[in-house]
C-alpha cells in the first residue's frame, strides 16, 4: 500500500503538533524543511541544507557538523515520539541515517505477532477468558430492587399465599353429587354457622376436602418463582383458605388472589393502610390530605374490565405485598408489572421517592382471562 500525499502531510503535522516537539522550534522548522524539500525532489546533502536552511554564506562541499548535529537531534526526537505519543501509529515517518530525505514506512511489528499466532492456539485461551468473565459476572450479586429488598434478604422467611375458594360437597343444582362454591361462605366456621341456620341441609352438604383456585394461581406462582430465583431466594406456597392469622404473621407474606373470598389479608390491609379500606366489594379512599374521598367498586361484574389493588404495608416486624382483584386478569397483570425490573424501577422513582409503603389502584382490561391493557389510576404512598 502506498501513502497518498495528504496522508503523509497528516503524519508529519501530527509530529510537529506533539508534546515531544512543543519546545523544539529548530527541530520543527528543520522537519518542515526536509519534508517539503523531499516532496519537491530536492537533492538533499549537507551543503544544500546548510545554505537553504541555515542560510550559510560560506558553505561548500566540505562536511558541516552543524547540519549533522541538528539532523541527529531531529532523529532522536522522532524516535522519542514513536516511543510515547505515536506508539500505536501504523505508518511512521523516518529520516534514515546517512540520508536527509523524509520517508514513510509501515510498522509491521504488531501485525507480525498476530500473524504468527494460530487460532488453534489462541481460541482455547479466548474461550477460557470468556468463561471466567461469565463466572465472575454471575457470582456478583444482582442489586435487589428497593420495592422487594426486604423480601429478598436471605434470612427473611417469605410465604406466597394463593387466594383460593372454600367449597362444599353434596347435591348441586343438577341434583347430582359435586363441588359447590358459595361466595358468602369462605371458611369452615362460616359453613357451620350456615348449617346452624339451615339444619335441614346438615345431611346433604359438608365442607370439601379441597379448595378451588383459578389459572391465576399458576401464572402468578410462575412469575414470582422466576423473579425470586434471579436473587437466589426461595419462598413457600400456601393457600389462603388453609391458613390462620397467626401463620400469616410468621414472616414476610405475598398474597395474590381475589378479595371476594373474604381472605384474612383484608384485615391486615385495612389495619395498616392509613387512607384506604376494603369493605364488602368497595375500596374506599378516605381522609387523605390532598386526594378527595373516592369509592371504587371492585365487583365490576365484568371479567374483561376490572380494578386491581396492589399494596405494600408493614405488619409487626415484617411486611405484606398484596395483589387483589375480583377476577384473574387484575391479579395476573399487576403481578407481571411488579416482577418486571424496568416497571418496578420506574414505579419506585416516579411515585415512592422516600416512602417505603403504598397502595396503588389499576384499571385492567382483558380477554379470556388474559390482560390486554393495564392503566395506573392512583398511587398513594405512606
Amino acid at each position: 500500500m502506498k501513502l497518498a500525499e495528504y496522508q503523509k502531510d497528516k503524519i508529519t503535522q501530527k509530529i510537529i503538533d506533539s508534546d515531544t516537539f512543543k519546545n523544539a522550534p529548530t527541530s520543527i522548522a528543520l522537519l518542515k524543511y526536509l519534508y517539503e524539500a523531499t516532496k519537491k525532489g530536492t537533492h538533499l546533502k549537507e551543503s544544500v541544507i546548510d545554505i537553504d536552511f541555515f542560510k550559510s554564506e560560506n558553505a561548500g562541499d566540505r562536511s558541516n557538523p552543524r547540519v549533522r548535529v541538528n539532523v541527529h537531534n531531529l532523529r532522536k526526537k522522532i524516535a522519542r515520539f514513536y516511543e510515547t505519543e505515536g506508539k500505536g501509529d501504523l505508518w511512521r515517518l523516518t529520516i534514515n541515517k546517512g540520508q536527509y530525505q523524509v520517508s514513510f514506512y509501515k510498522n509491521e511489528q504488531g501485525h507480525t505477532v498476530l500473524k504468527k499466532l494460530k487460532w488453534t492456539t489462541v481460541l482455547p485461551y479466548t474461550l477460557l477468558f470468556a468463561s471466567l468473565l461469565i463466572i465472575v459476572k454471575m457470582s456478583i450479586p444482582k442489586p435487589k430492587p428497593d420495592l422487594w429488598k426486604s423480601f429478598l434478604l436471605k434470612n427473611t422467611p417469605t410465604n406466597l399465599y394463593i387466594g383460593d375458594h372454600f367449597g362444599m360437597t353434596g347435591k348441586t343444582i343438577t341434583k347430582n353429587n359435586g363441588w359447590t362454591r358459595d361466595f358468602s361462605i369462605n371458611s369452615s366456621d362460616e359453613f357451620y354457622n350456615f348449617i346452624d341456620s339451615n339444619p335441614n341441609l346438615r345431611d346433604s352438604i359438608k365442607p370439601a376436602n379441597y379448595s378451588y383456585s383459578t389459572r391465576m394461581a399458576a401464572l402468578s406462582t410462575q412469575k414470582f418463582q422466576a423473579f425470586f430465583q434471579d436473587y437466589n431466594k426461595n419462598f413457600s406456597v400456601r393457600f389462603s383458605t388453609q391458613t390462620s392469622t397467626s401463620e400469616i404473621k410468621e414472616g414476610f407474606a405475598v398474597y395474590a388472589g381475589p378479595s371476594k373470598n373474604n381472605n384474612q389479608f383484608l384485615y391486615f390491609f385495612n389495619e395498616a393502610n392509613p387512607y384506604f379500606e376494603i369493605s364488602d366489594t368497595n375500596l374506599k379512599l378516605l381522609d387523605h390530605p390532598t386526594q378527595k374521598d373516592t369509592i371504587f367498586n371492585l365487583n365490576s361484574g365484568d371479567v374483561t374490565n376490572e380494578y386491581a389493588v396492589v399494596s405494600k404495608y408493614p405488619v409487626d416486624h415484617a411486611e405484606h405485598f398484596v395483589f387483589f382483584s375480583q377476577h384473574d386478569i387484575g391479579v395476573s397483570a399487576t403481578v407481571e408489572y411488579f416482577t418486571n425490573q424496568d416497571s418496578i424501577r420506574k414505579f419506585n422513582e416516579t411515585y415512592l421517592k422516600d416512602n417505603d409503603y403504598f397502595t396503588a389502584v389499576f384499571e385492567v382490561k382483558g380477554q379470556d382471562r388474559t390482560n390486554t391493557s393495564l392503566k395506573l389510576n392512583m398511587v398513594v404512598p405512606f
